[in-house]
């Protein structure tokens, strides 16, 4: 069943939602859809499709929160596996995400093409979320640095690095019981700047290990979050 998310309480869609409705997947009176809006899903039967997308509610589901949340800040990498970075830590549950720019940083995005690039994630994050039936859809927060990023306030700041001083994902969780919001903050292609780390560690980062291997730059904060969830899901 397809899903889209309403623009307001009435349940109305956006213009690109109903164009996919009629246009692309040529849907039927009586098909049924799922509309979701303030995180509260609805189960709707259309009908009538000739100049707009009628429906009716025909019933709802209200979402339990979770008991913690996780923030992603990724270093600016190619456009390609940025995509895929924020697509599949959507389908993972992440729940906001903070481009950095940093010392490694492949790609350098410049001011006048900032917000064309924020409303080109933001519809990434939306289908993705549509896509795994998520009742929200994350927040891309504003480009940002190391020394912004060191003024967050998170219960726990955890720092993907190859060094050999790391902790595990599971024994630095086991030793912060009470962390509701996590900060996951990951490197380029390459890594960190060896002065980026120790700057993030003299901030009250963590530095974890992800394992022996080495991972992409897109990979390492899906396979970070995903440890995350296996630990405080359980």
């Amino acid at each position: 069943m397809q899903q889209y998310f309403a623009k307001n309480k009435n349940l109305e869609l956006l213009d690109d939602d109903i164009y996919h409705i009629r246009r692309v997947m040529r849907m039927k009176k009586g098909d049924l859809i799922k509309v979701v809006y303030d995180n509260e899903i609805y189960t709707c039967k259309l009908l009538d499709l000739k100049d707009n997308v009628i429906f009716d509610v025909i019933s709802s589901e209200t979402k339990s929160n979770k008991s913690y949340s996780i923030t992603v800040a990724f270093s600016l990498i190619k456009e390609q596996r940025l995509d895929y970075l924020l697509q599949k830590c959507t389908e993972i549950g992440v729940d906001s995400f903070i481009p950095l720019n940093t010392k490694n940083s492949v790609v350098k995005i410049d001011v006048n093409k900032t917000a064309s690039k924020m409303s080109r994630w933001s519809k990434i994050l939306k289908e993705a979320s549509e896509q795994s039936n998520r009742y929200d859809i994350p927040k891309i927060n504003e480009i940002s640095d190391l020394k912004k990023l060191v003024k967050e306030d998170f219960d726990l700041k955890l720092l993907c690095s190859l060094n050999k001083n790391t902790k595990s994902i599971k024994k630095v969780l086991q030793n912060n019981p009470n962390c509701a919001r996590i900060l996951l903050v990951t490197g380029p292609e390459g890594g960190f700047d060896l002065e980026e780390e120790k700057f993030l560690m003299e901030n009250g980062f963590i530095s974890i290990t992800l394992g022996d291997n080495v991972l992409r730059a897109e990979t390492a904060p899906l396979a970070a979050a995903s440890m995350i969830n296996y630990e405080l899901m359980r």
